[in-house]
């Protein structure tokens, strides 16, 4: 794996038992306005196949630059999903390159039919991005900081309300 550029993880309630989530279900099928609901820099959400006939959760956001992700599915099950993404990145400077990302959510079962819900995100460098940085004369620690620094208030916004979207999607089965 190449350089870890930022990693953050957040925790969230979760108000209905782990037998009624489907962690799995619920990144395959987030409706567009849904996933808009869950951040401001939410801009775009669908889902499609692989070649292999794996899903893909395709997602659109503002995280610092705009971030175009194909995450696909690489672990499955009702209470861990794990997706990991080659993602566009395009950034102020109005250059385009690329960052591997992998977004994991878990859950646990918590007291009073609740569950402890975990939302991470570890981004890390691709050849791409590291050209990109040098041709662009770009100075790696500060760009790796600032992506840190979004990354960081990016998930703390998003986890609770990921949180609401699940439990909403439970409450229905």
């Amino acid at each position: 794996m190449s350089e870890l550029l930022a990693e953050s993880e957040y925790t969230s309630t979760i108000d209905a038992p782990i037998e009624a989530l489907d962690l799995t279900e619920w990144v395959f099928t987030l409706a567009d306005d849904e996933y808009q609901l869950c951040s401001q820099a939410h801009i775009a959400a669908g889902a499609s196949t692989d070649p292999a006939g794996k899903r893909v959760s395709i997602n659109v956001e503002k995280v610092g630059n705009l971030i175009i992700s194909h995450y696909n599915e690489d672990v499955s099950e009702k209470d861990h999903c794990r997706l990991v993404s080659t993602s566009d990145v395009l950034t102020a400077q109005g250059g385009r390159t690329k960052l591997h990302i992998t977004w994991e959510l878990k859950a646990a079962p918590a007291e009073n039919g609740r569950c402890t819900f975990l939302n991470r995100v570890a981004v890390h460098a691709t050849p791409e991005f590291l050209k990109f940085l040098a041709d662009n004369k770009i100075d790696a620690t500060q760009a790796q900081a600032a992506m840190a620094k979004d990354l960081e208030a990016h998930n703390a916004e998003e986890t609770p309300l990921f949180a609401k979207s699940i439990e909403r999607m439970a409450r229905r089965r």
